[in-house]
This record gives C-alpha cells, structure tokens and sequence, in this order.
C-alpha cells in the first residue's frame, strides 16, 4: 500500500510539473479588463496586428477540450508574427464580456483594423488556421465596440432604471412583496440622478476665480 501511495504520489507531483511548464510555455497571450485595450488596440485599429480571442469560462466543457487547438495555433501563426492568439478568462472580466455581447463559451472573435468578425467554424486547428490566413474575410464583420465611458454607464443604468419602472407600474402588487427592494431601488435613482445633475452643472458652469493673493503689509 505503501508503493502504491508513493507512486501516485510521485505521478500527480510529474503532471502538476508538467502543467506548470506547459503554462509557462504557452504562446497564448492572456487578456484582462486591465490590459486589452493596451495590447490590442482593436478600438482603433492601431499596430499590433490582428488579434484572434478566445473568450471562454474556466467551467466550460468545450472551452476545455479546444484548450490545445488553440495553443497549437499560437504555436503555428508565432513565426508570421501577423496574428496574435489570445484568450479572455470572462469569469473574471465581465466587463469585456458585456463589452462584446459573449452569450456562450467559447467565443470567438477575430479583430483587424477596427473591425471584429466571429468565428462560427469547427474547433479544430486546421479550420482555425485557414479562418486566421484570411479566411475570415469570407464572413461577415462588424465594427469594434469602443471602450465604455461614462456616459454609457449612465445610459445603461437609466436603461436598466426605467425597465425596473416599467415592471413594477404593470405589476403593483410586487410592490408590496418586495417593499425594501423598491425603497433601495429608489435610493439608488435618486443618488444616480442627483450625481448625474451635479457632475452636469459642474462641467457646465463658470471656472472659479483665482484665488486672491494677500495684500503685503
């Protein structure tokens, strides 16, 4: 018992190693929240090349089994250094997610020049391949979504705000139900509301003056 135990041991120690290594290795390019615009550009089409990502959930069944046709392409498409393989982990970067409307892992979508295109294709790495060599063209693309500002925060909490109103004016009776839900809904409006009114007459109004310098005695 003692044997067994040490050579499993000894087996699970060889395939964490190996994982590591295998990690460490990989020609996959991580994205985030924190550093996709920087690498890519794609919102303006800038100089780092075309990029093919990979949004999927760590969760996600076929995510997993596509895991090496997507690493064997970056592999493959390295040498040309036109194409970058990349990757987006939406679990932990919601933000991209709603940014390119990712309903189902994985997804994947292929940027050049300020235009993305979703492949649609087999999982493999030869359909892969053909569709970063330019066989994207032959589908039909879309404009790059720029980066959310702030006044798209606004508009879509203001969408959000009205569709919670327009619930509950056909549905009275979940007022009642949910009466403290309703009552922190309306504190969040009105903070939302009165920030919105303030930041616009800030940005609005006059400069202060300078400040008066003190008379020398």
């Amino acid at each position: 018992k003692e044997f067994i135990s040490m050579v499993r041991f000894i087996s699970y120690l060889v395939a964490a190693c190996l994982a590591v290594a295998a990690a460490a290795e990989s020609e996959v390019v991580t994205l985030t929240s924190d550093n996709f615009e920087h690498e890519t550009q794609v919102a303006t089409g800038a100089t780092t090349g075309d990029w093919f990502v990979k949004f999927y959930a760590p969760w996600c069944g076929h995510c997993k089994k596509m895991a090496p046709a997507w690493e064997s392409l970056a592999v493959e498409l390295k040498e040309g250094g036109l194409v970058n393989i990349a990757e987006v982990d939406v679990t932990g970067n919601r933000a991209l997610g709603t940014r390119f409307e990712v309903k189902g892992f994985p997804t994947l979508l292929y940027f050049t020049k300020g235009t993305m295109y979703k492949y649609q294709g087999p999982r493999e790495l030869e359909a892969l391949t053909k569709y970063a060599n330019g066989g994207y063209k032959d589908t039909a693309g879309s404009p790059v979504p720029g980066e959310p500002s702030i006044v798209d925060e606004f508009k879509k909490a203001f969408t959000q705000i009205f569709s919670s109103i327009t619930y509950y004016l056909k549905n009275p009776g979940k007022v009642k139900e949910n009466e403290w839900g309703f009552l922190a809904a309306g504190l969040v409006i009105g903070t939302v509301f009165c920030s919105f009114i303030f930041m616009t007459f800030t940005m609005m109004g006059p400069a202060p003056p300078p400040p008066t310098k003190p008379k020398s005695s």
